[in-house]
């Protein structure tokens, strides 16, 4: 498919006004980050009916709508990604544009991750794009940069986090959160941690499930990361906003787990844990040869009830 196409230079216009909105801090630019975004997905659906080559127009003055995007797509069996997401966000801009009111920062940040993963699946297999190389020619060099402060990969980046947090107290908080959750579990994986069906990480190490494989977290540590929990729960259910503060000291609380966790010795975890694994292991195996048995037993008997009828 063209990136030329007005259509597809529109919605990936509109992607890009959306940053700007997303860094903003007035109600209003929450409500524009919805609608800016909604309108952007409807746009790119409206140019790939194009390129199947169905119309979009079902009559001389008027387009087809979402739903008759989706409805034509589906007809040509094209898969549209998250489209249960897609069809919320859809919902909500039609809310917004029939009421007062704006989205509360949650709701923001839970649709422009959304649209992010949206464009990244549909640019690269519709229009064989990189997302990161097609919106940098769209947004504002700027905003571009303050919204990728929201997703650091390493320690570095997690500090800028500081700068962001500033500016969006939530998003930099829980970006901090998105970053600790994929640190503790590359550490669960490397200490030969990752068996069974565990609680998430923060739960084993607050409740000391970890200590007998090594890894006991000094006091301070631990009453800062119940802390830092405390207000990531608090903020994530919309009962509270983070301070700056708040979040720098999360961040803070982060770092000090990780130096933690990079002075512990995995091999030897890793060597602790290797009862448990092998004992859950073996439960597993059983589990499926008696699984198998139990299927084994069961098919002369639906032979004969088949027989019989």
């Amino acid at each position: 498919m063209a990136i030329e196409s007005p259509l597809f230079q529109s919605a990936m216009e509109l992607l890009g006004h959306s940053l700007s909105h997303y860094n903003g801090k007035k109600e209003l630019d929450r409500k524009l980050v919805i609608l800016h975004l909604a309108n952007s997905i409807e746009l790119i659906l409206k140019d790939l009916v194009l390129d199947s080559g169905e119309s979009i127009y079902k009559n001389p003055k008027e387009t087809i709508t979402i739903q008759g995007c989706l409805s034509a797509l589906e007809k040509h069996e094209i898969e549209v990604p998250f489209l249960n997401k897609v069809e919320l966000l859809i919902d909500e801009r039609n809310a917004l544009q029939h009421r007062f009111g704006s989205p509360n920062e949650l709701t923001s940040i839970f649709y422009m991750n959304i649209a992010q993963e949206f464009f990244k699946q549909v640019l690269k297999k519709h229009y064989g794009q990189e997302y990161d190389e097609i919106i940098s020619q769209f947004a504002e060099e700027q905003d571009l940069a303050v919204y990728n402060l929201s997703n650091p990969s390493n320690d570095q980046e997690l500090e800028k986090l500081q700068e962001l947090a500033k500016i969006h107290p939530l998003g930099a908080l829980l970006s901090a959160w998105s970053y600790f959750e994929k640190t503790t579990e590359a550490f669960m994986s490397e200490a030969g941690l990752d068996f069974g069906r565990r609680r998430p990480f923060m739960m084993e190490l607050t409740r000391g499930r970890l200590a007998h494989y090594g890894i006991a977290l000094p006091e301070q540590l631990l009453l800062k990361i119940q802390t830092m929990r405390h207000i990531r729960n608090m903020s994530a259910h919309g009962r509270s906003e983070p301070t700056k503060e708040e979040v720098v000291e999360t961040i803070e609380t982060i770092e000090e787990l990780e130096q933690y966790l990079q002075s512990l010795d995995k091999d030897e975890i890793s060597e602790r844990a290797r009862p448990d694994k092998e004992e859950y292991e073996e439960k597993q195996r059983e589990y499926l040869k008696e699984r198998e048995a139990l299927k084994d037993r069961r098919q002369p008997m639906m032979e004969f009830d088949q027989i019989d009828d």
